[in-house]
C-alpha cells in the first residue's frame, strides 16, 4: 500500500512539473514574440501618428489658402480633430526683404540703420520724401535731394513688417523697400523616438523628425515666366499667420480663419529687383532654399551659358548671401508681389 501511494505522489509531482514547464515555454515564446513584434508595432503607431499629423497640416493649410487672398474680414470656420497632435504658433519664422526701383531713370538703395533710422541713396538725386507703413501705423518723412547717402528718422515700431516707398518731387513713387517678418503654425506629434514637427509657414511646408534637422517639403511658390515680348514676369505671395488668443486643440477643435486683407507690395514694371530670405527654423533651411532657387543658374554657369540664362541669380556673390535678383543688367521685369495677412482664433 505504501509503495502504491508513493508511486501516485511521484506521478502527481511529474504532472505539476510538466504543467509548469509548459507554462514556462508558453511565457518564453510569448515574450520572444513580444520582443520581435514591439519595434514593428511602434513603427506602425508612429506611422499612424505621422499620417494623422500630416492630414491635420494639409487641412489647416488648405483652409488658410482659401481665405488668404480674400478681402478684409472674409473668413471661414472649420473643425479639425487634433487629439493626437498639438498645434502652436511659431513666431517670426521667416524674414524676407524685397526692394525694387519703380522708374527706369533712378536707382535707389534704402538701408535699415536702427529702430528709428533708415538711410536712402538716390543715384540721380531725385528722392525727396519717404512713406513708411506698418500694420498699425504710417508716417511721411521729408528730406532734401542730395548725391550723398541721407539718413532719416521716424517714430514707428518697425520690429515686424514695414514698407518704405520713396517719392520724387513730382510725387511719383520711384522705389519701394519691404521687410516682412512671417509667422506660422507648428503641428507637433509625440512619437516613440521623440517628437515630429510640421511647420506651416508662408504657403510652404517643413518637416522635422526627432534628432534630425528641418527639411523642406514644399517651398513658397515664386512663379517666373518669360512673356512674349521677352519681359520676365515674377509673382509671389508672402503669408503671415497671426494667432489671436490660444490655438484650438483637442477633439473637434474649431478654428476661425479670417483674412486681414492682402497688402499689395509690387504691381507692374520694376527695375533692379532684389530680395533676401532668412529662416529661423534651423541652420539648414536658408541654404536649402538658396540651393533650390539657384540650381538652374549653377547649371548654366558650369556649362558656360549664363548669357542665355534668365531667372533667379545672385545679386552679388555667387552664394546668394548678398541677396538674389531676377534676370540681369538692370532689365525691367513685371513684378507682382502681395502680402497676405491671416488671423487664426478659436
Amino acid at each position: 500500500m505504501r509503495g502504491t501511494a508513493t508511486r501516485r505522489d511521484d506521478h502527481a509531482v511529474s504532472e505539476v512539473i510538466g504543467v509548469v514547464m509548459l507554462l514556462a515555454m508558453v511565457v518564453t515564446m510569448m515574450g520572444g514574440v513580444f520582443l520581435v513584434l514591439t519595434p514593428y508595432v511602434n513603427d506602425f503607431q508612429d506611422n499612424t501618428s505621422w499620417a494623422n499629423a500630416n492630414g491635420i497640416a494639409e487641412r489647416i493649410d488648405s483652409r488658410i489658402d482659401v481665405v488668404a487672398s480674400s478681402s478684409n474680414d472674409t473668413g471661414l470656420r472649420t473643425t479639425i480633430n487634433s487629439l493626437s497632435s498639438s498645434i502652436v504658433p511659431i513666431m517670426n519664422a521667416e524674414k524676407w526683404t524685397l526692394s525694387a526701383d519703380l522708374v527706369w531713370n533712378e536707382e535707389v538703395q534704402v538701408r535699415y540703420v536702427n529702430q528709428t533710422t533708415f538711410s536712402v541713396h538716390a543715384i540721380n538725386e531725385s528722392a525727396v520724401k519717404a512713406h513708411i507703413w506698418t500694420p498699425s501705423s504710417e508716417q511721411f518723412v521729408l528730406f532734401s535731394p542730395s548725391p550723398e547717402i541721407l539718413t532719416f528718422e521716424h517714430d514707428l515700431n518697425i520690429q515686424g513688417t514695414y514698407i518704405i516707398t520713396v517719392y520724387n518731387s513730382d510725387d511719383e513713387a520711384i522705389h519701394r523697400h519691404t521687410e516682412a517678418s512671417l509667422s506660422g503654425l507648428l503641428v507637433k506629434t509625440k512619437v516613440q523616438t521623440g517628437e515630429h514637427s510640421i511647420g506651416i509657414i508662408n504657403d510652404a511646408r517643413f518637416d522635422k523628425f526627432s534628432n534630425e534637422p528641418w527639411d523642406i517639403t514644399t517651398s513658397a511658390d515664386m512663379k517666373i515666366e518669360e512673356l512674349f515680348d521677352g519681359t520676365m514676369r515674377t509673382s509671389l505671395s508672402l503669408r503671415n499667420i497671426q494667432v489671436a488668443g490660444a490655438v484650438p486643440n483637442g477633439r473637434d477643435a474649431i478654428f476661425d480663419i479670417k483674412s486681414l486683407g492682402p497688402v499689395q507690395l509690387f504691381s507692374g514694371d520694376a527695375w533692379n529687383f532684389r530680395f533676401t530670405y532668412e529662416s529661423e527654423l534651423g541652420p539648414t533651411i536658408t541654404p536649402q532654399m538658396h540651393e533650390g532657387w539657384l540650381i538652374d543658374y549653377q547649371l548654366h554657369k558650369v556649362s558656360d551659358t549664363l548669357d542665355e540664362y534668365r531667372g533667379i541669380r545672385p545679386w552679388q556673390r555667387a552664394s546668394g548671401s548678398d541677396g538674389l535678383t531676377i534676370d540681369h543688367d538692370g532689365k525691367m521685369i513685371d513684378l507682382e508681389i502681395d502680402l497676405q495677412l491671416v488671423e487664426v482664433s478659436k
